[in-house]
């Protein structure tokens, strides 16, 4: 096992099918990414589809290295710690969604109109 961040990917003396298979999924999951915003949406991506597929398989790779920190924040998020002292019960991920959808649903419901200052 090679240890990146926290993450083992697995070697390929090991375990080839495995290292296959993680490849597979990240070449799959990138060129579906880039197919969505080159033919889907249709923008100008650098390097057209396979540009984009590289851009997302490198993005991908990057955030399974560091996802170790992100899933931390978002423990934080969902039950503030200091330490060990507990600084609230409130999911502060599900109320900010909570707040930012309704605020959303009903400014949609006002036609999205802006204010007149």
């Amino acid at each position: 096992m090679i240890p990146i961040g926290s993450v083992y990917l697995a070697n390929l003396n090991n375990n080839p099918v495995i290292f296959l298979m993680d490849i597979i999924f990240l070449v799959s999951i990138a060129s579906l990414i880039s197919w969505y915003f080159y033919y889907y949406l249709q923008k100008d991506i650098f390097g057209k589809f396979l540009g984009g597929a590289i851009i997302a398989a490198a993005g991908s790779v990057l955030f399974v290295i560091i996802q170790t920190p992100i899933r931390q924040i978002i423990m934080w998020f969902v039950s503030p710690k200091l330490g060990t002292m507990q600084l609230s019960r409130v999911n502060i991920i599900a109320a900010i969604l909570g707040a930012y959808l309704s605020l959303y649903i009903f400014n949609r419901i006002n036609r999205n109109r802006t204010r007149k200052d």
